[in-house]
């Protein structure tokens, strides 16, 4: 009787295995077949380079980046939109009238615009508090700048206790251990805005710079020597998917994407996905891996696929030489329709495999 329990036990937990490792088995997108290759090769038959911070990467023609404000150099955004003329210098009026004609709260934070500095017919900036709340001493130096077709604002964030009104809010802040410079940081990054805006230019959505810089959306920012903190995303959507790609040289990892496997796993089989594949990826010049995954998601009472493939490059050597770069595709909140399994992996290969370092770029 122990010899058939035994052996009733070990077949009970073979089973549980097997049905463990068919649950969570990974499943790899079939081939194309010949109609859904024809469709690839359709979308791709025109395809156009893409230059994000230091990178290249190549996309369908009709594909366009949707987010133009999503650019940090430094602690400075940056926001892009290509306008005529007429209507940026109307923008520029039109703020100066809406700060001056703002009231604060507390009145020793009067006035709300503090200064504007005209740097030319096409620049300004303007120093100005956050808002009618926050204190005077907090403020914001928002830049405005046209150049080759496109208008640009940038903004940061200053801390100014100069004035003798905020002497009581300076010693406390200096009692806590901050030094005197920290007190007044606008000359330097008034200094450091003025830099960046010298450094700007527009530039079309498939123009690619030969010098070295960073490109951002609608533009690009030559170097001046500094090893500048760049984070900038571009953001693709259709009505199937979104694909971003993130550049960001700020980011230093202890580990890579599969590295972090086991927390992947778990959040994997918690959440009753597959692995479609997983691995390394060979690119010129630039340490890849890449993990893409299949689920299931509700969309209005009824359960679809949904897909989240991520790449990470540089990982593991990060540094200004080598900036972080992150592709993500997924269908969150969207039906794929369009488009197979199979397919989703095709355009996903066809783009990230086009990954590479600009020219001339450093």
């Amino acid at each position: 009787m122990q010899v058939k329990a035994s052996i009733m036990l070990a077949a009970i937990f073979c089973i549980a295995i097997i049905g463990y490792l068919f649950l969570y088995r990974d499943i790899p997108a079939p081939p194309l077949t010949p109609e859904e290759k024809t469709t690839m090769d359709s979308l791709f038959a025109k395809t156009k380079s893409q230059c994000i911070g230091r990178y290249l990467f190549d996309v369908p023609e009709p594909f366009y980046n949707s987010l133009s404000d999503s650019v940090k150099i430094n602690d400075i955004r940056i926001a892009s939109e290509r306008l005529y003329q007429p209507v940026f210098e109307q923008r520029i009026k039109l703020r100066e009238q809406r700060f001056k004609s703002e009231h604060t709260v507390d009145p020793r934070s009067q006035p709300f615009l503090k200064q504007i500095y005209r740097l030319n017919d096409n620049a300004v900036i303007f120093d100005r508090n956050q808002n009618e709340s926050v204190p005077g001493f907090s403020r914001i130096l928002e830049g405005h700048l046209y150049v080759d077709g496109v208008a640009f604002i940038v903004q940061t964030e200053i801390t100014d206790y100069s004035d003798e009104r905020y002497s009581k809010e300076r010693e406390l802040f200096l009692s806590d251990g901050s030094s005197s410079s920290t007190a007044n940081t606008k000359p330097q990054k008034l200094a450091e805005m003025k830099d960046l805006l010298s450094r700007l230019s527009g530039r079309k959505d498939d123009e690619i710079p030969t010098q070295p810089g960073t490109c951002i959306p609608e533009g690009f920012i030559r170097d001046n020597g500094s090893q500048n903190k760049e984070t900038i995303l571009f953001v693709y959507k259709n009505e199937d998917f979104t694909l971003g790609v993130k550049n960001n040289n700020t980011l230093e990892k202890d580990v890579s994407l599969l590295e972090r496997g086991s927390e992947i796993q778990n959040a994997i089989r918690s959440s009753h996905s597959h692995t479609m594949r997983k691995g390394r990826v060979s690119l010129l010049g630039i340490e890849a891996e890449e993990w893409l995954i299949r689920s299931k998601q509700d969309i209005n009472d009824n359960m679809v696929d949904f897909f989240a493939f991520t790449l990470y490059g540089n990982e593991k050597i990060a540094s200004y030489q080598h900036p972080v770069f992150s592709i993500k595709l997924h269908n969150r909140k969207l039906v794929t329709t369009h488009y197979s399994d199979a397919q989703l992996v095709d355009i996903w290969d066809r783009i990230t495999r086009t990954f590479r370092v600009r020219p001339g770029a450093f």
